[in-house]
């Protein structure tokens, strides 16, 4: 009975759907990020156009950065065609399931900047103050910073849980080179006991400590 009740309220029997939730959160960002990087950089299928920055996304991005005190203007459409090509890039990696915690490094990075843009010259902790105060009674939608924060909790979930098994490259990379250790491992250990099987054994070496 302690067993059935250890399993049931442990819910071991679920380990075989672990997948499911890194899976979801992946197949749920890469769209966005797609869109979002897509929209900025001006991404088309015409050969003779593949990137076109100039386009409203483009510019309002680099408006929004900057706005940011410590980056000069130089640097403004460089960095915004940056963040175009990480969210693109982002998204194809999430896509596929391969280096996940990575990415997501990055990433997490690009949200706290959003974030920092969201707020648009409001202070902090009047933020996260109006975050308590209205959350769960008002659209998501109507606050940058609250979505910002929940993407960035979606990352950062990724970052710790990694890219889930079976439907990732990181999976089938992380088996192919376990294997590999684990074979390495037993040649060298099966190597050792050879040698040691065919040690003399009046050898000074193995007669004393």
């Amino acid at each position: 009975m302690t067993k059935f009740f250890l399993g049931f309220f442990s819910f071991g029997w679920l380990r075989g759907f672990d997948f499911l939730p890194p899976l979801l959160l992946r197949l749920f960002l890469a769209p966005l990020l797609w869109v979002s990087g897509s929209s900025k950089l001006g991404i088309s299928f015409d050969p003779f156009t593949l990137m076109n920055t100039d386009n409203a996304v483009f510019q309002a991005t680099a408006a929004g950065i900057a706005k940011i005190p410590f980056i000069p203007d130089a640097l403004t459409n460089l960095l915004t065609m940056s963040v175009g090509i990480l969210e693109v890039v982002g998204a194809f990696l999430l896509l596929i399931g391969f280096a996940v915690r990575w990415i997501s490094l990055p990433l997490l990075a690009l949200i706290l900047m959003t974030a920092f843009l969201a707020l648009n010259g409001e202070n902090i902790i009047d933020a996260i103050k109006g975050l308590f105060n209205t959350y769960g009674y008002t659209d998501m939608n109507d606050s940058p910073f609250t979505t910002s924060l929940v993407y960035f909790i979606m990352l950062l979930t990724l970052f710790f849980m990694g890219a889930g098994r079976f439907f990732s490259v990181d999976w089938f990379l992380y088996r192919r080179m376990n294997k590999k250790i684990i074979a390495s491992d037993a040649a060298k250990s099966a190597a050792q006991v050879r040698k040691e099987a065919k040690a003399d054994p009046f050898d000074l070496d193995n007669t004393t400590d």
